[in-house]
């Protein structure tokens, strides 16, 4: 259930427009109106609060409680989705962090990027595409379009389409996180895809879940990184078109892999990462939208192998996600595209990439 949608607690609404309406494989829910309203009063059912409980656990008969032992267990707490209002009527416990953990709250989040979204923009030049919950109430996010700057093509009609997007989870998944999210979508799977990129083109900003953190999520905040945001989002386009006019042919993508896979002082190539330069070999020449012909094949071929590919592990659902976007899947992707776009860099993860793969070849041609 890649979606992590859950049926009967999660609902992920979209505008009743042709453009944005299937945008979850027919699991969301349309409004009746053809825009989500600013207010967010077209899309209740996100807006359940998320509530701290204390800790109260039932020991053995047996058990007396000491004070060592209720001092620590007062240092931890519950966090709930109170869903008694929404599509449950239940409360749902998400997580069991220490007391310094701070709620990052769906609708401050909201207002925040509405609001960011209102004076950067204007009113009337964006659009709410997706807002919802995912993993029984776990996560919380939301993605705008900027009108007229919601797509743009690399080469010959590769389409990617541009979101101002955020995260946050109430489970110690991820950090509450928004950027300028950038989506092929020739693989397009959910909206959420999007996240890989934002690492690599610099226009990510993390709120990790403490006390001093509610106070910084403030419209004020979210308008000066939209702003920055969107000149750096300029260029990150540009690099992509750069890449798509460089070519690169499969000894050249074997290479550039084994480079970016070792270190500068390695005199070999580990057979784990020979295994994955084997393994992102297919994705260069036919992942999808990719003919393995050009340094942006070779990216591609990177984001799937360690979006969907091999390289993200074996977990499902949300844990996969988070390797993948935020651990070092997600690394690994940001660490493709620096050298890609870095021609210092390119030559040199090249030089050491031929070097250890003939050096491999040898060794293996002598034994």
């Amino acid at each position: 259930m890649s979606h992590m949608i859950i049926e009967g607690i999660d609902t992920v609404y979209t505008p009743n427009t042709n453009k944005w309406k299937s945008t979850w494989h027919g699991l969301e829910t349309v409004t009746e109106e053809t825009e989500i309203a600013a207010d967010g009063s077209n899309i209740p059912n996100v807006f359940n609060p998320i509530i701290e409980v204390p800790m109260n656990p039932q020991f053995p008969e047996d058990f007396a409680m000491d004070a060592e032992t209720k001092s620590e267990i007062d240092n931890w707490k519950v966090i709930c989705a109170d869903c008694r209002n929404g599509l449950s009527g239940k409360i749902h416990p998400l997580h069991v962090p220490r007391s310094s953990y701070a709620i990052h709250d769906n609708r401050l989040l909201f207002d925040c990027m509405v609001g960011s979204a209102n004076q950067v923009l204007g009113k009337n030049d964006y659009n709410l595409v997706t807002v919802g919950t995912l993993g029984g109430y776990s996560q919380f996010f939301m993605s705008i379009a900027i009108k007229g700057q919601d797509s743009f093509t690399v080469g010959n009609g590769d389409q990617w389409n541009k979101f101002f997007n955020l995260i946050t989870s109430h489970n110690g998944l991820v950090a509450s996180s928004f950027m300028l999210a950038f989506l092929r979508m020739v693989c397009m799977n959910t909206v959420m895809a999007s996240i890989n990129q934002a690492d690599a083109n610099g226009t990510k900003q993390n709120l990790r879940h403490s006390k001093e953190s509610v106070a910084e999520i403030t419209p004020e905040l979210f308008e000066e990184t939209l702003r920055n945001w969107i000149k750096s989002a300029e260029q990150y386009q540009k690099n992509l078109s750069a890449l798509k006019n460089d070519s690169m042919n499969l000894d050249s993508f074997r290479a550039f892999s084994a480079g970016v896979f070792t270190e500068e002082k390695s005199d070999k190539i580990s057979t784990t990462s020979f295994n994955r330069v084997t393994e992102l070999e297919s994705l260069f020449v036919r992942g999808k939208g990719n003919s393995g012909e050009s340094r942006y094949d070779a990216l591609n071929a990177w984001t799937e192998y360690f979006t969907s590919g091999n390289g993200a592990g074996k977990q499902s659902g949300a844990k996969k996600i988070a390797r993948a976007n935020f651990g070092r899947g997600n690394d690994w992707k940001n660490e493709a595209f620096r050298v890609l776009t870095n021609s210092e860099e390119f030559d040199t993860a090249m030089e050491r990439g031929e070097r250890l793969l003939h050096d491999r070849a040898l060794l293996a041609k002598a034994n």
